[in-house]
């Protein structure tokens, strides 16, 4: 086979693809609306090309070779170079059309996201979004290998391959029953939740729980029961299970409705958490990715105060950052 130049058409390389993803040519042919025989020949097109076999057929589906994965590899990044060259081309029709690519933790998807999307919507109708709900670490791991535009997280731990394009500190505190003698305090310190049945937040709820381990060395034994879902926290709060410590967000509807208690801590060994917007360094968003990411950047102060706003008390000084860094 000549190494300087094999030729090959986008279309095969389509079937090829999404043979991969399907897991057989057959699913791959429904999910593209092909007759399966089409996209078997395509691949054996590139197979002659190439002079090797791309998949080993079996009788349950195909299984890449390793000539297959070197070819999976770069078609994803064929794939990824393709939806630039297009924003960059929508960019030109002055954003009426495009796509931004979001992932966010479900509480943030909840009461952060929707109102900034519509707004962002009512003046851009021609751009398409995909939201997905991932936990804060799982986030900024799609932010730092480009699978998204903007992530936004709970106090994930730093990375030195992701940005942060925003963020804001957000109110830390106990969520119990309304009508809990817990829940009358004003205030609380992690040692007062010692005694209480506590509903623990998993290692990585949030992206971090350094609050957790002090919580357990003062009271280890009043663990009822571990969950990675800060929604799960809640209802299981609501039935009465015990307590949780968490943020407002996510559940900025029952505290507005008050059927929920919230009692923020305060306590210098549980320092306020951040929600942050994050970006990949030095990436360069198409219009719509730019645009969305500065409209978040204007919303977030708002949505802090509404969130302090909620517990009762003022934002912190210094407590919101719009800047990089």
């Amino acid at each position: 086979m000549p190494a300087s130049f094999v030729h090959v058409h986008l279309v095969a390389l389509r079937y090829f693809s999404e043979t991969v993803r399907s897991g057989s040519m057959r699913q791959a042919a429904e999910h593209l609306s092909v007759a399966a025989s089409a996209i078997n020949r395509q691949i054996i097109k590139l197979e002659d090309q190439l002079q090797c076999r791309l998949f080993e057929r079996r009788s349950e589906g195909v299984r890449l070779t390793a000539a297959g994965e070197v070819l999976y590899q770069y078609v994803q990044r064929l794939d990824q170079d393709l939806e630039r060259a297009i924003a960059q081309i929508d960019d030109l029709r002055g954003l009426r059309r495009g796509h931004v690519r979001i992932a966010c933790e479900a509480g943030i998807g909840r009461d952060f996201l929707p109102p900034v999307l519509a707004a962002f919507h009512e003046d851009h109708p021609g751009v398409t979004y995909s939201v997905e709900i991932k936990s804060a670490l799982d986030t900024l791991a799609q932010v730092a290998a480009d699978e998204i535009d903007i992530g936004m997280a709970m106090m994930p731990p730093i990375r030195s391959d992701v940005q942060i394009a925003s963020r804001a500190e957000m109110p830390l505190g106990v969520i119990t029953r309304k009508g809990s003698a817990l829940g009358e305090r004003a205030a609380l310190r992690l040692h007062d939740i010692a005694g209480e049945r506590f509903i623990r937040a998993k290692d990585g709820m949030g992206g971090g729980t350094t609050w957790q381990q002090q919580i357990e060395q003062s009271a280890p034994q009043s663990s009822v029961l571990e969950t990675n879902s800060p929604d799960i926290m809640t209802v299981m709060v609501k039935a009465g299970l015990g307590v949780g410590v968490r943020s407002p967000i996510g559940i900025v509807n029952d505290l507005e409705q008050q059927t929920l208690a919230f009692v923020p801590i305060h306590d210098p060994l549980a320092p306020y958490p951040s929600l942050g917007i994050y970006v990949r360094p030095q990436r360069l968003l198409s219009s719509a990715g730019a645009v969305m990411l500065e409209l978040l950047k204007d919303a977030l102060p708002e949505f802090a105060a509404r969130v302090w706003n909620l517990t009762g008390q003022p934002v912190p000084p210094d407590g919101v950052s719009t800047g990089a860094s």
